[in-house]
């Protein structure tokens, strides 16, 4: 299902800055593209796009996080926040949304529904519109897709695409030369790799991850590959009557060996692909 939403509305001033916005300490912005910044705070990275018309912005991330995130946001523009978008419901990318206050419309995938409530995101504000494949809003004449490619890492991780200026965002899901987080949070590595090929067929030159360095098109299907192999490895191994433990020891991917997290990860992925191997009917 695919919904539109529309807004018209007053110019307001936009100031607007380039290249790289470098902060003390924790924080840095740094602009992609035109209309196109990325908030990091630590390791976690959100995309907002400014327009004369209004913002978007994505992933509050804390409490602690948003204060500054929002700071960064007016030195670049005081037109009005109209949608905070949820890229899935991992409390340490959605709380903090109070800090915007309650004029955007907040938007998420509908599967967040299912995590409403819970204990990692009792202090996240419920969005105001949820959907289910696909939502096109505009800043003006500026399209912004939000894209859910399937289940992945969560059952509710979406891109943010934005199709004229070729940025695409996508949290957790992808990286630049880095492993998946730990045992990959328990998903199907199959549904995974599926949303990444659908992550791939879209047309964009930078891909903006949640974490991580900035990089391109070339490196999703860099991650395609690693799930390919890794995937295969495992089964091959699995099959030949290997034990978790033991194939945990034989398998090496030293192509992989210069990414980051390979020493202290490799060993957590293969579980993460042996746990559901071992689960498949």
């Amino acid at each position: 299902m695919k919904r539109t939403i529309v807004i018209q509305f007053v110019v307001v001033l936009c100031l607007s800055v380039g290249g790289l916005i470098a902060q003390e300490g924790k924080v840095s912005v740094e602009k992609v593209a035109e209309n196109v910044y990325l908030y990091t705070y630590e390791i976690h990275r959100s995309l907002f796009v400014v327009t004369d018309d209004g913002i978007l912005a994505t992933d509050p991330q804390s409490a602690e996080r948003a204060g500054p995130y929002l700071q960064e946001i007016r030195k670049i523009s005081q037109a009005p926040i109209r949608y905070l978008v949820y890229s899935h419901h991992h409390g340490d990318h959605v709380s903090g949304g109070a800090v915007f206050g309650s004029d955007p419309i907040i938007i998420a995938q509908s599967n967040i529904t299912r995590h409403l409530g819970s204990d990692r995101m009792k202090d996240v504000a419920s969005p105001h519109v949820t959907f289910s494949d696909k939502l096109s809003v505009f800043l003006g004449d500026l399209e912004i897709q939000l894209i859910f490619p399937g289940l992945n890492e969560a059952d509710d991780n979406i891109i943010v695409f934005v199709p004229d200026r070729k940025v695409a965002f996508m949290s957790d899901t992808v990286g630049v030369r880095r492993l998946p987080w730990r045992v990959m949070s328990g998903a199907n590595p199959y549904d995974w790799m599926a949303a990444l090929r659908v992550l791939a067929t879209l047309d964009f030159e930078i891909l903006a991850p949640g974490h991580g360095r900035t990089g391109t098109k070339a490196h999703v299907e860099e991650y395609i590959r690693y799930f390919v192999d890794l995937i295969e490895a495992v089964e091959e191994r699995a099959k030949q009557g290997q034990t978790l433990e033991e194939i945990q020891e034989s398998l090496k991917m030293p192509a992989y060996s210069n990414w980051i997290f390979y020493d202290e990860f490799l060993k957590m992925n293969i579980e993460g692909v042996h746990r559901y191997l071992s689960q498949a009917p």
